[in-house]
């Protein structure tokens, strides 16, 4: 997001055409793959792996 110049949330759901909660659901692991999520991955220029990878591997166990 930081080479995006975008800074919080509310501003990448804004400019992605994806709500905020969708996107709360994504990173925590609440939603399956939609075509929310597809757009959230164009918008950011990531293949939707390097999302799941990185939200895997930033998740803690309990």
């Amino acid at each position: 997001m930081i080479d995006l110049d975008i800074k919080t949330i509310n501003e990448l759901a804004t400019k992605a055409g994806v709500s905020k909660p969708t996107i709360y659901e994504y990173i925590n692991g609440k939603s399956p793959l939609s075509s929310a999520f597809v757009r959230l991955c164009e918008y950011l220029n990531v293949a939707p792996y390097e999302i799941l990878i990185e939200i895997d591997t930033t998740s803690t166990e309990d």
